[in-house]
């Protein structure tokens, strides 16, 4: 998904002095820093995000490059036009620039594009832009974002996780700010459709042979001129919201499972998409059972006595139900009997439990009892 652009992530205009530019990361960060959000995958993206807006805009060079790209329509990564006529690349190597497939082309090379990002650097957007030409089949504007996915983490109790049933998880997500209605303008206020690109957010260039849309410069893809930004949400139409949502266990879920739920992440922008909910399952331990795979194990102490003259024991199983289990005469510790079909029923099967006789030793044996304990350790 395209990244948005670096001064809406700020949540700062792009004639920002750095001054306010740095009052404003320091600000988001300690909000959204990792430590204070201990387990917030979102909260830690986030994170992430406010920071890489900040590297660049902090640099003045690397701002200045910034701000050429975003006039070309290269905001924040997002592809779009690519008329390069007056375009400084600085040092890009263009030697490494190679075309790979027919109607493909990669980049190793790095330059501004590298410098600024990172990661990618040209490569990625020339990927997005040529890649099998998909992207001009669809015709996607990088102001009509999909919906962010949101992933988090739950643990759950075993019995849960064997037996499967609903759990609340709580969520914070992106809304459509309730006082714009999405707009991004106070009610109040009047926007005006952008005369630049006539309201659609997508502007289209053709360069020789290719055609592309790209979002609009002017209004960065809203289709509107907004006066007066939403006080709520700032002008970006959207809020944080976290909110309880009930997932579905299915029965014999194992520990690290990820759990998708479809629509159920952030909120998309101009009518898209929700994104999807990703759920990292972990399942406690058990003080009884221990879990590989759908088998299940279990240790059951006997003493010593009943071990070498046979007993009956009665076992519970995952299932709360009780099984005999007959111990023959002169069980050694470790025995280990198998309980067919009784371990854990999940889509993949069901699976055994294996009972481990831990045979112990009392210290008040009579001497008839340590006469036959001698005999039985001698054999």
């Amino acid at each position: 998904m395209p990244k948005r652009d670096y001064y809406e992530i700020l949540g700062v205009s792009e004639n920002a002095s750095q001054d306010e530019i740095k009052r404003v990361y320091r600000d988001l960060a300690k909000k959204y820093h990792p430590d204070a959000n201990k387990g917030n995958k979102d909260a830690e993206s986030r994170f992430k995000e406010i920071s890489e807006a900040y590297n660049v805009l902090r640099d003045p060079e690397k701002r200045k490059k910034y701000d050429q790209m975003r006039k070309f329509g290269f905001s924040g990564g997002q592809t779009g036009g690519f008329d390069f006529r007056g375009f400084d690349f600085g040092n890009f190597d263009f030697g490494n620039f190679s075309q790979q497939r027919a109607g493909g082309f990669r980049t190793t090379g790095g330059g501004i594009f590298e410098e600024l990002f990172g990661i990618g650097g040209l490569g990625d957007i020339f990927s997005e832009m040529f890649d099998q030409g998909s992207h001009f089949r669809q015709r996607r504007s990088a102001g009509q974002q999909g919906g962010r996915d949101i992933h988090t983490e739950l643990t759950i109790p075993f019995d849960l996780a064997v037996n499967g049933g609903k759990q609340i998880v709580s969520v914070t997500v992106n809304e459509k700010c309730h006082n714009c209605n999405g707009t991004g303008a106070e009610p109040q206020a009047n926007p005006q459709t952008c005369p630049q690109c006539k309201g659609r957010g997508t502007i289209s260039l053709v360069q020789g042979f290719f055609a592309v849309n790209r979002t609009c410069p002017r209004c960065m893809g809203r289709g509107i001129i907004i006066d007066k930004p939403c006080r709520l949400c700032k002008g970006t139409g959207e809020i944080r919201k976290t909110k309880k949502i009930a997932i579905t266990i299915p029965q014999g879920i194992e520990d690290g499972t990820v759990l998708r739920l479809k629509g159920m992440g952030s909120n998309g922008t101009r009518k898209t998409s929700r994104g999807d909910l990703y759920v990292r399952i972990h399942v406690s331990p058990h003080r009884f059972f221990k879990r590989r795979g759908n088998d299940v194990y279990c240790e059951v102490p006997i003493d010593i006595i009943r071990a070498i003259k046979g007993t009956k024991i009665r076992v519970s199983t995952v299932y709360n139900k009780k099984v005999e289990i007959k111990i023959p005469p002169g069980t050694k510790d470790g025995k280990t009997f198998r309980l067919k079909k009784l371990g854990i029923r999940s889509k993949k099967g069901t699976g055994d439990q294996y009972v481990i006789v831990r045979v112990t030793k009392r210290s008040n044996l009579t001497d008839e009892e340590r006469k036959i304990v001698e005999e039985y350790e001698n054999k």
